[in-house]
């Protein structure tokens, strides 16, 4: 493919892209990002008999690496 053939397939491209995105976010969805985030870290207190040595080993497991 040529320049030329790369530039016309890139104007073509963006000539048929919208300007603006009509985008929308629901307001429940960072509470719903809040609400796994906390959910992760519940779980993970209450698989992990002591969480600080856990990480302690997983930290020092990646640094053997």
């Amino acid at each position: 493919m040529t320049n030329l053939q790369r530039a016309l397939v890139i104007a073509l491209l963006a000539a048929g892209l919208p300007l603006t995105a009509h985008a929308y976010v629901d307001p429940g969805t960072g509470m719903l990002v809040w609400q796994s985030l906390i959910a992760v870290v519940g779980a993970f207190v209450v698989f992990v008999r002591n969480p600080a040595s856990a990480l302690k080993r997983l930290i020092e497991r990646f640094k053997r690496k």
